[in-house]
């Protein structure tokens, strides 16, 4: 079962940042500079932030997908194989995983959003979508925000929207907050100088630190695109409260929607049909008509 709720501005009111989310994100826009790959650097070098993981049958439409904390994008080919074939599926990987196994697991906000932005640079035929999850949808919404990159509405799932829907947001840009961070996943507060570590957990470690920051990172952007965010009912990590403050990160048309499942949802059965039908929804221009359908 499946709830949609559709907002219209005005935003909510909000709060105003905290000290240690305006700091964060002061050093988030001033350290902005292109770390991306140069044109033409093969598709297989693991300096390439994104990836194609499925071509398009024609030049048309684009998702983006950015993935959770410790995950890679590959993961997502199966979920996002209904999409239409006319729909070219770009992923976002991070270093430590994948084909970037080899580097080491740690990178910022602006030093990842800089190279992806550079690498998506080249507008699609069509529509691009961002779609992210947990931590991808914040790197999501921060890469849609950087100036000279097509983004043309956002798709998030299960992400808490910036540091104040965090259980205690002055505690976030602290030591103890990082801690907080690394326990709510069953980590260590040591787990980032823990080498005994297997890589997975080392990845998942170093991608936490890197949505702790990114919480903070949010903190008064907003784009003007439309924005859907999706939650799971029994989502341990994201409670539903904090579904409907997604609106005030964006000054266009904002839905959201819930359904059964949690904090892993596009990967159950109900979970993936409300993530592939938002996303088709969204490749679509407003008052398009439903040109695309799902493979299925």
């Amino acid at each position: 079962m499946t709830r949609t709720t559709r907002t219209t501005r005005p935003h909510p009111r909000t709060t105003a940042p905290s000290d240690a989310a305006s700091k964060a994100s002061e050093t988030f826009e001033a350290s902005e500079a292109s770390d991306g790959t140069a044109p033409g650097t093969p598709a297989h070098d693991p300096r390439r932030w994104t990836e194609v993981l499925r071509p398009a049958a024609r030049p048309g439409p684009r998702v983006v997908v950015f993935p959770h904390a410790g995950g890679g994008a590959r993961r997502y080919r199966e979920v996002l194989a209904p999409l239409p074939a006319e729909v070219e599926v770009v992923g976002v990987t991070l270093p430590g995983r994948e084909r970037r196994a080899g580097l080491a697991p740690h990178t910022t906000p602006a030093r990842a959003v800089a190279g992806i932005g550079a690498e998506l640079r080249t507008p699609a035929a069509g529509r691009t979508v961002f779609y992210g999850h947990s931590l991808g949808a914040l790197l999501a919404l921060l890469t849609a925000h950087r100036a000279g990159v097509r983004c043309d509405a956002l798709v998030v799932s299960c992400s808490l929207p910036g540091s104040r829907a965090f259980p205690r947001p002055g505690l976030l840009g602290t030591g103890a907050g990082l801690t907080a961070v690394l326990t709510r996943h069953g980590l260590a507060a040591d787990a980032l100088e823990d080498a005994s570590l297997p890589p997975a957990r080392q990845a998942l470690a170093h991608d936490l630190a890197l949505a702790r920051e990114a919480l903070l990172a949010v903190d008064g952007v907003r784009v003007d695109v439309p924005l859907t965010a999706l939650a799971g009912d029994q989502d341990p990590l994201v409670p539903l409260a904090a579904l409907p403050l997604w609106a005030r990160l964006t000054t266009g048309p904002f839905r959201s929607r819930r359904a059964e499942g949690g904090h892993f949802l596009p990967f159950t059965a109900c979970g993936r049909m409300v993530l592939l039908e938002e996303l088709v929804a969204s490749l679509q221009p407003s008052g398009h008509g439903a040109d695309l359908s799902l493979t299925l």
